[in-house]
């Protein structure tokens, strides 16, 4: 008799457990805009229209809102993330996890940065004339103008450390697309700064990347910004580059890198890095153009050192560590986050009469050839 009652409060027990399964989330459905959890903007509720495009468009959109909102998506999408890092599984496409907890960022639709790593999807020899000519179009305009250009690619993270790279993927070509360009202009009196050597060298001395995030961190910048400097200073002796050593960093920790968000699991992984510890210059700083879509991406001014160049950088987001030491250096720099064509550099060049050009690009954009329009004076 006993049993059967405990066979059925357990029944009862698993019934209602069924029912709370099904409505719980229904009850706890919410309208936020934007997930804490996954860094997005989730989907917001499909508009009321009464006419035929709406009404057939209205399942899909509620079904993407319905997705993104219903209640405890954001704990059960932790869940599932940590499972599969713990199996080192990546459920998103855009991310490789790879040995001792190193994250790579691997979009296919970034530039296919794993197929470039494993020499698998290199340039054509149309692609690497698109670039040649884009790089000596800017290059001849800018030095008839007196100034000089240079053009910085900054290495992805596997160039760097490919040692933590799944062992299971592998190379099976003889060069990355950065290695074609640089064969490709060894003729050519564009200035192209490849960093892999001196960061590849310098690794000895410490981490110089994030394990969890996509960029350098503040000694990867360092190393690179000496780089950048001293190949300048060939040009402008009157800058003296600066060497930072290990013993001008302490180590901080660190939490928030954007390849562990892209994973749902930031709040789990932590590392120390090297954080600067001496106090650059304090330049001068302006807004010329916000974005609202994304602050970081701002055009900007920096003014420092009166008797020193001017420059205009066209950068992306490996300039944020790099920005602070590279100012310093400089009299008045504009900021740009584009990718510039002769007739964005003549806009720019117009604005700001610089004296120095840097145009940088992350190595796995190399991808994006840019095509030289017919320009207008």
């Amino acid at each position: 008799m006993q049993k059967e009652r405990a066979l059925r409060i357990f029944d009862n027990l698993l019934i209602l457990t069924f029912i709370l399964g099904l409505f719980l989330p229904l009850a706890l459905t919410h309208n936020r805009d934007e997930s804490s959890i996954e860094k997005r903007r989730l989907a917001a509720f499909p508009e009321l229209k009464w006419n035929q495009k709406a009404a057939i468009a209205f399942p899909s959109q509620f079904e993407a809102f319905f997705n993104d909102h219903f209640g405890l998506r954001d704990q059960l999408t932790q869940v599932y993330a940590l499972y599969s890092f713990m199996l080192r599984s990546s459920f998103n496409p855009k991310v490789l996890i790879g040995l001792d907890d190193w994250l790579f960022y691997v979009n296919p639709t970034e530039g296919n940065s794993l197929e470039d790593y494993r020499r698998n999807d290199p340039l054509t020899t149309e692609e690497l004339r698109n670039w040649k000519s884009s790089l000596e179009e800017k290059y001849l305009w800018l030095k008839a103008q007196g100034i000089q250009y240079f053009f910085v690619v900054v290495p992805d993270k596997y160039s760097i450390y490919p040692e933590y790279m799944p062992s299971h993927i592998r190379q099976v070509g003889k060069q990355t697309r950065l290695d074609q360009l640089l064969e490709f202009m060894q003729d050519s009196e564009v200035p192209i700064l490849d960093l892999r050597p001196a960061l590849i060298q310098a690794k000895k001395q410490g981490q110089l990347f994030y394990k969890t995030d996509t960029h350098w961190n503040d000694f990867g910048a360092a190393i690179a910004q000496y780089e950048i400097m001293r190949t300048i200073q060939k040009y402008h002796p009157n800058i003296s580059p600066i060497s930072y050593s290990p013993e001008d960093f302490a180590m901080t920790e660190f939490r928030s890198g954007d390849i562990a968000n892209m994973l749902n699991i930031s709040y789990l992984l932590k590392e120390m890095v090297p954080k600067l510890q001496k106090t650059l210059p304090l330049c001068k700083k302006y807004i010329l153009e916000e974005k609202t879509e994304d602050p970081k991406k701002a055009s900007f001014v920096t003014e420092c050192r009166s008797e020193m160049p001017k420059a205009l950088i066209f950068r992306d987001s490996f300039f944020i560590n790099l920005q602070p030491y590279i100012s310093q250096y400089l009299s008045k720099s504009l900021y740009v986050w584009e990718w510039s064509d002769l007739n964005l550099l003549k806009k720019y060049v117009k604005y700001n009469h610089p004296d120095i050009a840097i145009e940088e690009r992350v190595e796995r954009h190399l991808k994006f050839v840019p095509y030289s329009p017919v320009s207008k004076d």
